[in-house]
Formats: structure tokens, sequence, C-alpha cells
């Protein structure tokens, strides 16, 4: 794969598509395709952000294979290739790793992120053997390499080094506990990769060569992370970091907050969407949702950093 070409398709925003739930927390594929409609609609297009399909925001760790594909599916058709996909493969279990590239491929979708297999800390052989496993099982869909570090083993730059020898592991959505090895990080493959943020330092990895950033914000109000995400394109640095400063760290102090109280990513974005007129719905076991009292809290913090349509 070209990098040049990968670097003009894995940029901008990157969104995590919520997967809905009905009342019986069934997934509700009219309210999940509802939801990516909009974001297009919104301006998340081609070469201007990225969907994330049944990644950690998501919730595929409450999902079946069967759901993660079938909802994989959905964003992929409601995207009707006015976005670039990317589909959650993450997993303890190679074979459903593997299951799940091979779906993104059938799918049409652009690319696959996972990382190293979890519970059992891995090594950098064991990491080295499944991303060649994941690559000698498909044929054409891109790999981003995602540096789980919080789940007990981080990659090193070597062992980047060497993932990146397989010639589709074109993109590193990236993070690291250390910030000096963060950036570091990105200046020595921002040239072999796409490097997407994952840290908070949007800023620092652009200026590096980076070409986007994860954000939940954008799920609910993309129209700002795009405003960011031309100041950066502009090189206006300043500008930018003030309004992630202004918008985007007060709505991440609150996710940080009630992760303590229940620990995924998308009770506080599925909230936010309902206060917002939007579908957003229930969770399964074994997260909840918000209280009235949590979401009062939400709504003043929307409507303190200027999030339009309130209900």
């Amino acid at each position: 794969m070209d990098i040049n070409d990968v670097k003009q398709v894995l940029r901008g925003p990157m969104i995590p598509e919520l997967s809905c739930f009905d009342s019986t927390l069934a997934v509700d594929h009219g309210a999940t395709r509802a939801n990516v409609q909009t974001t297009i609609e919104r301006g998340i297009v081609n070469g201007r952000g990225v969907l994330l399909a049944v990644g950690a925001g998501g919730d595929f760790p409450m999902l079946s294979l069967d759901e993660r594909r079938d909802i994989s599916r959905t964003i992929v058709e409601a995207a009707d290739g006015r976005a670039p996909v990317l589909i959650g493969a993450q997993g303890t279990h190679p074979d459903e790793i593997i299951a799940m590239a091979r779906c993104a491929e059938e799918l049409g979708a652009y690319g696959v992120q996972f990382g190293p297999g979890y519970y059992y800390e891995s090594s950098d052989e064991d990491c080295l053997r499944l991303f060649t496993a994941v690559h000698e099982a498909t044929e054409r869909i891109a790999i981003m390499i995602y540096n789980t570090h919080w789940e007990g083993y981080d990659m090193s730059l070597d062992q980047l080094d060497r993932l990146l020898e397989l010639p589709r592991c074109v993109s590193i959505k990236w993070s690291s506990p250390q910030g000096g090895t963060y950036l570091r990080g990105v200046d020595r493959f921002q040239e072999r990769a796409a490097m997407v943020d994952n840290q908070g330092l949007q800023v620092m990895n652009h200026m590096l060569g980076g070409t986007g950033y994860i954000t939940h914000l954008a799920t609910i109000w993309p129209e700002y992370d795009l405003g960011t995400w031309d100041l950066l394109e502009a090189g206006d640095y300043v500008a930018a970091q003030a309004r992630l400063t202004a918008a985007n760290w007060p709505w991440q102090r609150f996710r940080g907050k009630m992760w303590k109280r229940t620990g995924a990513e998308s009770p506080v974005v599925k909230a936010a969407l309902e206060l917002c007129g939007r579908p957003g719905g229930p969770s399964r076991l074994p997260t909840r949702e918000l209280t009235s009292e949590e979401k009062a809290e939400l709504r003043n913090i929307l409507e303190r950093i200027g999030v339009p349509d309130l209900v």
C-alpha cells in the first residue's frame, strides 16, 4: 500500500461509532445507522475524518462475534463510501481477531485496528506472531497497529519497527505511558505510517507529521473537531490548542470521572447524544447508564462548551 495514499485516507478526526441497543438490549441497527448518517451529513467525509466501528467506544467487549460482524456491516453500508471505515478487531482469541479482519475485508471497509493479545501479557514474539497471522489471513485490508499499553504490554519503538515491516501495517493508533517516547514515536514513524493520536496530544502529533486523532466529542459534535482540524492543517497550533482546551478537555474530564463509576467508554457519549435529541440508548452489563444527576451535570458541561442542538 502506498503510504502517501494511506495518509490521505486516515486523516482528520477519528470517530468511534456507537453500537446502539434497544430497550431489550438487543442491537438497534436503525439507531446505529442513523448516527452514522448524521455524522457524515455534518462533515465527516473522505479526507476529513474516519469512522471506527465496534471498537471500545462501540462496546465490543459486550458484543458477540456475530453482533460485531452485523454492526460492522450496518456501519459500512451506512457510510456507503462517503467516509472511510476502520473496524475494531481487538480480542483475546486470535481466531476471532482474524475473523473480524476477514469480515472487514469482505465488507469493503478500509482497514482494521487491533493490538496485541491481552489477559496474558504479550511478549514481543507473541505480538509479532499475532500480527503476522492476521496479515497472512487477509489480502488487501489496511492494518492499524493499536498500542494498548494499559493491558500490560507496551510496544517499544523497535517492536513497532518490526511490525511495520508487514506491508499492510500502515498506521499506528499511538499512545505511550512516557511522553518522550510518544513524541519520538511520532517523529520516527510518521514517514512510514499514518500516526493517529490517542493521547490527547493532537497538536504535537500534527506538528511532528501525524495525520489524525481519536475524538469522542466529534461523535456528538463533529463540526467542532473539524474546525480544530482545519486549524491544525493551517498550522495555527495556538488556536487549535485553545479549542481543544476549551471544549475537548472539559468533556474528557467528565468522561474520566464517569469511568471510575462505570468502566466503558460509551455511557457518557450515549447520554450526550440523547441530550442532543439523537439515538443513544441503554448500556449492557457490566456497565450502566448515567443517573439523572450525572446527566444534569453532563448537560451543564455541554452547555458551557457550546454544544448546539441540546433539547
